[in-house]
C-alpha cells in the first residue's frame, strides 16, 4: 500500500488581501502631500478685530484672484486683537514679503466716495498688496483701511515732518497749483519730540515737480488767524475744507533745484504764507523789559527794524526768571526777543551772528531803543520795533542771565500818553489867569466899541446920509454926462477948423 505524505508549506508573511489597505494608505499619504505642497506656506496676519471674517470661507485675493484661505481665527495671547491664520497656494509663496500688506476689504463709505459694494453680495475678503523686498516673513499686521496707493506703482515716496496741529489723516490728497497729485498714505506721532510724521506719495510723473527746494504746507480747512498784522485766512478747495490736504510749490524768487529721490523728509508748514518767510539757522537773542502792558504781545510776533521784519519775539521770561530766582524787579517785564543775521543782509553762519553782535552793539550806542507798537486795532496785537531815538538817552544794561539788553522807550499809545501828558504840563505852566484876564477887558473894550457903534447908526442925520449920497451921485452922473457931450463938441470943432483954413488959402494960390 501506497502511503500518502503530506506537504507541509510554510504560511505566507504577507497575504495578499493587505494589498488592498496598504495602496489606499499609500494613496492617502500621497493625496495629503500633493495638498500639503499645493497649499503653499502658512502665515498669520492680527487685526483689531474678526468682523466679516469666517474660518474656511474667507478667501485672499490680489487682483480679484484667489490666491489663498483663512484656515482659523484664534485671540491674541493679550486679548488686543485677533489673529487670522492663513495659508496661501504654492505658486504664490513669494509673495510673503516684508514689506506685503493685508487689508480686509469691505463696503466702505468716506469722503473719497464708496467703495466695496461688490463685497456686499460676494463676502468680505483679504486683499493683499505685494511688496518689493526681498527678505520673507510669516507673520503681519494688517491695516485697518485701505492702503492710498499701490506699493508698485510709479512715483515718489516722501516723509513731511509736522509741529504744528495738523489735521491729516490718510488718503487726503496732495496738490499742486490745485491739482491733486498725490495722497497721504500714513501718519504716526513721534513721542520723543511730539512730532507729526506724515508717508506721503506723489504719483509719476507729477513726482517730477518735488525738487530741492518745494515746501509743503497744509491746506486743510479753513484756517482764520489774528496777528498784529491783521486778519489772516486761508481756504482750500471743497474737498480740503472737508476733510483734509497738503499743497506744495517752490517760493517765489528760489530757484527749484534738483528732482529729490525717495525717501526725502520735507517740513510742512501751517500755511502758505509761513512758506515764503525765508528759514534762517543762526539767530541772536536779546531781551527787552517793557515797563509797561504786554498785554497782545504774544510769542511769534514779529520784530521789526524801521518797518523791515528781521527777527520774532521768542517768549515772555517774567515768570520763568522770577520762579527761577535770577530776576526780581515784578516793575518791567522782560521778553527774549531773536534777531536773525541773514534778514539784515549778513551771512547766516555764526560768524555772521558774531557780526550782528558787534553792529547792535554800537547801534545801542548810537540810541538804538525797543518799543511796542500796535499792529491791529482791531486784535489789539502788538510787536517791537526797534528804531533809533537820539533824544533818549543811551543806556548800558547789564546782561539778564546770559542774554544782552536793549533798552526800551515807550511806544504805541503809551507815548501819545507821554506827549499828551507833557502838552498838559506846558500848559500848567502858562500864565494862563492873566492872559484871560486881558481876554476879558479886550472883550469889554469890544462890547463898549459896538455899543458906541450902535448909537451912531441909530442917529437920524447918519440915517439920511445914503439918501443924501445917492443924490449926490446922482448930479455928478448928470455933471459927467454934460461933461462928455462938452467933450464931443469940441472934438468936432477941431475936426471943421483945419477945413476952413485950407479954403481960405485956395483963392490965394491961384493967383
Amino acid at each position: 500500500m501506497t502511503e500518502h505524505q503530506a506537504t507541509i508549506r510554510p504560511p505566507r508573511r504577507f497575504s495578499r488581501i493587505w494589498f488592498i489597505p496598504l495602496l489606499a494608505l499609500g494613496l492617502g499619504i500621497w493625496l495629503l502631500l500633493q495638498q500639503q505642497l499645493r497649499q503653499g506656506p502658512a502665515f498669520t496676519i492680527e487685526f483689531a478685530n474678526a468682523d466679516d471674517l469666517v474660518a474656511g470661507k474667507t478667501r485672499i485675493k490680489l487682483l480679484s484672484v484667489d490666491v489663498g484661505l483663512v484656515d482659523s481665527l484664534s485671540l491674541r495671547d493679550d486679548l488686543a486683537g485677533v489673529v487670522v491664520h492663513a495659508r496661501l497656494d504654492r505658486q504664490y509663496a513669494h509673495l510673503l514679503r516684508e514689506d506685503t500688506r493685508f487689508w480686509v476689504e469691505r463696503a466702505r463709505i468716506g469722503t473719497s466716495g464708496v467703495s466695496g459694494l461688490d463685497t456686499l453680495l460676494s463676502g468680505a475678503f483679504i486683499k493683499v498688496a505685494p511688496g518689493k523686498d526681498k527678505s520673507s516673513r510669516k507673520r503681519f499686521e494688517g491695516l485697518d483701511n485701505p492702503p492710498p496707493t499701490d506699493l508698485n506703482a510709479p512715483g515718489l515716496r516722501l516723509t513731511i515732518n509736522s509741529n504744528t496741529n495738523s489735521r491729516l489723516r490718510s488718503g487726503d490728497p496732495v496738490l499742486f497749483n490745485g491739482f491733486e497729485v498725490g495722497s497721504v498714505e500714513n501718519q504716526s506721532l513721534n513721542p520723543a519730540n511730539l512730532s507729526v510724521h506724515y508717508d506721503v506719495f506723489i504719483r509719476a510723473p507729477y513726482h517730477q515737480l518735488v525738487t530741492e527746494n518745494v515746501r509743503f504746507w497744509d491746506v486743510s480747512g479753513l484756517s482764520v488767524r489774528a496777528s498784529a498784522r491783521g486778519l489772516d485766512m486761508d481756504v482750500g478747495s471743497l474737498n480740503t475744507l472737508l476733510s483734509g490736504g497738503i499743497s506744495f510749490a517752490v517760493p517765489p524768487g528760489m530757484d527749484k533745484g534738483e528732482v529729490v529721490s525717495n525717501g526725502e523728509e520735507f517740513k510742512l508748514y501751517s500755511s502758505l504764507e509761513d512758506t515764503l518767510r525765508r528759514d534762517y539757522h543762526e539767530h541772536v537773542r536779546y531781551v527787552v523789559t517793557f515797563d509797561e502792558s504786554v498785554s497782545g504781545l504774544a510769542p511769534g510776533a514779529p520784530v521789526l527794524y524801521r518797518g523791515i521784519p528781521v527777527g520774532r519775539v521768542e517768549k515772555i521770561l517774567l515768570q520763568e526768571l522770577v520762579a527761577k530766582g535770577v530776576y526780581d524787579d515784578k516793575i518791567t517785564i522782560p521778553v527774549l526777543i531773536s534777531i536773525a543775521p541773514g534778514s539784515l543782509s549778513m551771512e547766516d553762519t555764526p560768524a555772521g551772528a558774531e557780526r550782528l553782535k558787534t553792529s547792535l552793539a554800537t547801534a545801542i550806542q548810537r540810541g538804538l531803543h525797543a518799543s511796542l507798537q500796535t499792529g491791529n486795532l482791531i486784535t489789539g496785537n502788538q510787536l517791537v520795533s526797534l528804531d533809533y531815538h537820539p533824544d533818549a538817552p543811551a543806556q548800558s544794561l547789564p546782561p539778564i542771565q546770559q542774554y544782552p539788553q536793549i533798552p526800551a522807550i515807550a511806544g504805541g499809545f503809551n507815548q501819545l500818553q507821554a506827549s499828551a501828558s507833557q502838552l498838559l504840563n506846558k500848559l500848567n505852566k502858562l500864565p494862563l489867569e492873566n492872559t484871560l484876564s486881558e481876554a476879558d477887558r479886550a472883550l469889554q473894550r469890544l462890547d463898549s466899541t459896538l455899543a458906541s457903534l450902535e448909537l451912531m447908526l441909530q442917529n437920524p442925520q447918519l440915517q439920511q446920509l445914503p439918501g443924501q449920497l445917492q443924490q449926490s451921485l446922482g448930479e455928478l452922473n448928470s455933471t459927467m454926462t454934460s461933461i462928455r457931450q462938452l467933450s464931443d463938441t469940441l472934438d468936432n470943432s477941431a475936426h471943421l477948423l483945419p477945413a476952413a483954413e485950407v479954403e481960405d488959402r485956395l483963392p490965394e494960390a491961384r493967383q
